[in-house]
This record gives C-alpha cells, sequence and structure tokens, in this order.
C-alpha cells in the first residue's frame, strides 16, 4: 500500500514538475506563450494560469510558471462559456501595456474581486475568442466577398492609447499640455530606454497640483507633408506617436526628474515632445451592427501612411480624410479597396480590413489588421468604407 501511495506522489510530482517552467533571465510571457502555445498572441492564457503573477510585463528569474493544459495540439486555449460574457474576462491586448495607474480603462461586466489587482485585466481586449484554425468558407458563384464581410472580433482600447496622433503645426505650439523635456544622464546616450532619467518642464511653481509617482507621456514628434484634399500641394502637419511613459521622482519649482518606466519604440529625446499624462477614455465595443451597402464616390481615402517606411501592412496606421463628422467614428470597422478605373461596372478589388482606432471631426486613424494580398499593396489614394458600426457601452 506504502508502495502505491509513494508511486501515486512521484507520478503527480513528475506531472507537476513536466507541466512547470522557471523563468529565466530574459524571459517574457509574450516569448514563453510563443514557444509553449505557439501563438504569442495568447500570452493572457498564461497569465491567467499563474494568477500569483500581479504584473504581466514583470517576470523574474526563479519564479515558476504553471503551463498545464497550455501546451497542447490546439496551440489556443478555449476560454469557458462562463467568462465569455465578461468582456474583460474574455479579452487579450494585442500591444505592450502602459505601467502605472494612470491608464486604467473601465471595463463593462469586470469583476476585481479576486486575488489578483485588476487594473491590467481591464485593459485587455478580447483574442481568446479568435478562432485561429477557421477556414474561409468558399464563396458562392456570382457572389462578391465585399457582401459576406464578417464583424471584427474586438476593440482594443490600446487601439485608441497607441494611435498616432496628428497636429497643425500651428495647433502644437499654442497647446499647453505639453512641456519641454531633455536627457537627465550625465552622458546623453543616443537612445533613451527604460530606467534612464529625464529632466521635464513642470514644477510645483507652474503645477501646484503635481506629485511624485505622477506619470508623464513621451512622444515621438516629426513634422509631416499629407497630400491636401483640394489639389496635387500638401499641408503641413505635426504626426505624434506615444514612444514611452516616465513616472516623475523629484519635482522642483520649474524642473522635474522622472524616470522612463515602459518604451514602446525608440525614444529619441532630441526629437520627443512630452505632457502629463493626458486623460483618455477608452470606449468599450460590445458588437458591431453591419453596413450594408457603401458607394464608392462618397469614401474616404488613404491620406498618409504613419509607418517610419511608408509602407503599409497589418497592424500598420494610416490616416485617412474622413471623421467622426462624415460617419468614420472612433470603433468603427472598415475596408481597404482598390479602385478599378478601367470600367466602372467592376467592383473595387478588397485589400484588406482593419478598425478606426482614433477620430476626430474630419480625419481618422486607422489601424490596419489585415491585409490581404502581397502583390498588392495598401497605398495612399485608396479608398476606405465603413463596414461596421461600433456598439459602443456608455
Amino acid at each position: 500500500m506504502k508502495f502505491f501511495k509513494c508511486a501515486t506522489i512521484t507520478l503527480g510530482l513528475s506531472a507537476l514538475i513536466a507541466s512547470a517552467y522557471v523563468v529565466k533571465e530574459g524571459d517574457t510571457l509574450w516569448d514563453l506563450s510563443d514557444e509553449y502555445l505557439h501563438d504569442p498572441f495568447a500570452w493572457p492564457d498564461l497569465w491567467e494560469n499563474n494568477r500569483h503573477i500581479q504584473d504581466p510585463h514583470w517576470i523574474y528569474p526563479g519564479d515558476s510558471i504553471y503551463l498545464g493544459d497550455s501546451i497542447r495540439d490546439e496551440h489556443v486555449m478555449v476560454i469557458p462559456a462562463d467568462k465569455k460574457k465578461y468582456p474583460c474576462k474574455a479579452a487579450v491586448a494585442d500591444s505592450n501595456l502602459p505601467k502605472g495607474r494612470g491608464y486604467m480603462v473601465n471595463s463593462a461586466g469586470c469583476d476585481e474581486m479576486d486575488e489578483r489587482s485588476g487594473e491590467f485585466e481591464n485593459m485587455l481586449g478580447n483574442l481568446r475568442d479568435k478562432d485561429k484554425k477557421n477556414k474561409k468558407k468558399k464563396q458562392e458563384e456570382d457572389s462578391y466577398y465585399y457582401k459576406k464581410r464578417p464583424a471584427p472580433k474586438i476593440f482594443n482600447g490600446y487601439y485608441q492609447i497607441l494611435a498616432p496622433e496628428i497636429y497643425t503645426l500651428d495647433s502644437l505650439k499654442k497647446d499647453s499640455n505639453f512641456i519641454s523635456v531633455r536627457s537627465g544622464e550625465k552622458k546623453e546616450p543616443i537612445l533613451h530606454i527604460p530606467e534612464m532619467e529625464i529632466v521635464v518642464g513642470v514644477g510645483k511653481k507652474t503645477n501646484p497640483g503635481l506629485k511624485k509617482g505622477d506619470l508623464v507621456e513621451l512622444l515621438d514628434a516629426k513634422a509631416i507633408e499629407v497630400p491636401s484634399n483640394r489639389g496635387r500641394s500638401f499641408d503641413k502637419f505635426a504626426l505624434l506617436k506615444l514612444s514611452g511613459v516616465a513616472k516623475i521622482t523629484a519635482i522642483g519649482d520649474t524642473l522635474s526628474r522622472a524616470i522612463i518606466m515602459q518604451s514602446f519604440r525608440e525614444i529619441k529625446i532630441n526629437q520627443s515632445k512630452a505632457r502629463l499624462k493626458h486623460p483618455i477614455d477608452p470606449i468599450n465595443v460590445t458588437g458591431y451592427d453591419n453596413v450594408t451597402e457603401s458607394n464608392i464616390d462618397s469614401m474616404a481615402q488613404i491620406r498618409y501612411a504613419m509607418d517610419p517606411m511608408l509602407i503599409i501592412g497589418s497592424y500598420s496606421y494610416v490616416l485617412i480624410n474622413k471623421g467622426a463628422s462624415q460617419g468614420y467614428e472612433t470603433g468603427d470597422a472598415i475596408a481597404i479597396w482598390e479602385e478599378d478605373k478601367s470600367d466602372a461596372a467592376i467592383p473595387p478589388r478588397l485589400l484588406g480590413r482593419g478598425i478606426i482606432a482614433r477620430a476626430s471631426n474630419n480625419e481618422s486613424a486607422v489601424l490596419v489588421r489585415e491585409a490581404y494580398s502581397n502583390n498588392r499593396r495598401i497605398e495612399t489614394g485608396h479608398r476606405v468604407s465603413v463596414t461596421h458600426k461600433a456598439n459602443i457601452v456608455k
């Protein structure tokens, strides 16, 4: 009897050890998900299985990661049905999450009463419902693909937070929210990375409510020329992209020191703007209503590719020439078309799909989520139509 008990315990321990992983220096949940789940975007499944990890972006050598049911032939874990009705439990972020309280996203239907802080879980989109093995259905004869557009799976609040911003040069100069920023390192590096020090132009005299721990956004800023809507001329704008987040550690009269906590891209201080945490209320999309038709003459056009290489592909941002005033609103799903000008009766060619990440009155930043062709690239001038209107929780 003792032998069987020992054998049972030994087998149990062996199974537990086989399902565990000890973190090494340089490991991230993204890399571990890629290696063991064969899908880096499934890292929240790994985080969900390890409730002792408070912050998914900070795991340390020696930590034990329970893999368990994550290793399986299906590559993607299936979320239980009872969780699907809660947006924050059935969601995954597909971008790095900023660190700090200033980026709380209020999601509908979230239960924060568990052993882990709900701060990051409330900010997740929903990728677990994605069926990555779903095969494309064969199209019926005499029907066009664009008539059968599926609704998007998710809208992630970080699409808004990380979406580029467009300013006219004059409005950027007059905006009092932006403050000066310079390196605080003894020898200024070409690029700044987390844990490096910066000095920002705000203090207790210029902002009496400033306190230690407040977050500062660092934005990469560059001047761009965008083709005008009126002809062959160009309009000059400033393109701002969130490049990092810093935390104030010491406050002076007009200057303060801060430590970079998180970076999303290269931080070049000499071409950066800074501002205190910019208030933004990410939307919560509960579903989509199909838009049955669109007139090609009323469609928007791509004005500018916001990728540094000006090449538009999956997860690139583009600027289009219509916004909320014309029915192109944040959260709406869009399709990108190539118009065949040889014959007006030939339907436009579908090149890709995306999401409106941030819409102003007359312009919008669109995140391209799918590009369907390698030899027909998405380019400026291509048409953009709204295919699904977002249902937003108020």
